[in-house]
């Protein structure tokens, strides 16, 4: 950095929290912010930051070329893993940043209780509750199985571990395979149906990419083994959803777990609603409040912008190609 005041822009729906922090830690920068999409042009013409902080907080598309117009901008932060929204910039100039790491337990916890919801018929008993009735169900034991994670980065390994210290055997589908820790064998997308057709169970954590669009399609939901119970939470365009509502009806696929859709929010005349053996959530992710999450974020954030006001190599520095 020259001797002239570190320009920060924070941008976000709430932003009064991080901006306190940020002034606190860095007592003489210039610091501004934005808390809509529309007026983002205007204050990155007027502030031209060194740095960014940036939320995805409206269901419209992310202002991308309002924030990369900052002649000065050489680092953002993104305050969520996905940062398909900001592709491409060029990472020779600038560096984008996220938080991986921060929800790889939540996430994990979360998805697996899905699974383990679905076995117990949890969802069966809530529905029986409402209506005053009393009836048993089967339920199926989730120790063991077959689990295929489809996405080896942070969040995946996660549920991997988890997976494994259930007592399952688990299989990963990664760009680039390399052994993990409680994984049996990691195979590249090449190789996904065939670890498809041996799994009882499917978790989808994979970034949204050119290459991961449509992965989880028509051939791969009929190499799945049926009976199959699969869980997205990584973005809806990565899996078909009216071949998912086909196989459910079918029966090919016995119930799906769903939390991010390929139009957000769900409209209410989506026939996915009524689906049976589908269960939605709305794009959650992991548990944790949001302001356990902003606090995480920003603390991420802030280290980075120490390093970036030193000059010394950032953490989590994203690829616009790969996609994460």
């Amino acid at each position: 950095m020259s001797d002239e005041p570190l320009r920060i822009l924070i941008h976000g729906e709430r932003t009064d929290i991080i901006t306190a922090r940020t002034a606190e830690r860095f007592p003489d920068a210039e610091i501004s912010t934005c808390s809509t999409y529309e007026g983002l042009a205007d204050v990155v013409a007027q502030s031209n930051p060194h740095a960014a902080y940036t939320e995805v907080f409206a269901r419209k598309t992310f202002p991308r070329e309002a924030l990369f117009s900052g002649t000065a901008l050489r680092f953002v932060h993104v305050s969520g893993a996905g940062i398909n929204h900001l592709a491409p910039w060029d990472p020779e100039t600038i560096d984008v940043c996220n938080v991986a790491g921060i929800q790889d337990e939540g996430m994990a916890q979360f998805a697996l209780a899905r699974l383990i919801a679905i076995n117990a018929n949890f969802f069966a008993y809530h529905d029986q509750q409402k209506e005053h009735v009393w009836k048993t169900h089967d339920a199926l034991n989730s120790t063991g199985g077959t689990l295929t994670v489809i996405g080896l980065g942070h969040i995946g390994r996660a549920c991997a571990k988890l997976a494994h210290q259930m007592g399952m055997t688990v299989y990963g589908v990664r760009a680039r395979p390399q052994p993990c820790e409680g994984v049996e064998e990691v195979v590249a997308p090449d190789r996904m149906h065939e670890v498809l057709a041996k799994s009882d169970y499917v978790i989808i954590v994979t970034p949204l990419t050119e290459q991961t669009r449509g992965l989880v399609g028509r051939d791969a939901i009929a190499a799945m083994k049926p009976g199959v119970i699969v869980h997205n939470m990584a973005r809806g365009h990565v899996m078909d959803e009216a071949t998912l509502v086909d196989a459910l009806n079918s029966g090919h696929v016995r119930a799906a777990s769903v939390d991010v859709f390929a139009e957000e929010p769900l409209p209410a005349d989506s026939p996915l609603w009524d689906v049976p053996n589908l269960y939605l959530t709305p794009h959650i992710g992991g548990m944790i409040t949001y302001d356990d999450y902003d606090s995480q974020s920003t603390q991420v954030f802030l280290d980075n912008l120490e390093r970036f006001s030193k000059g010394e190599p950032l953490v989590n520095v994203t690829d616009p190609v790969r996609g994460y």
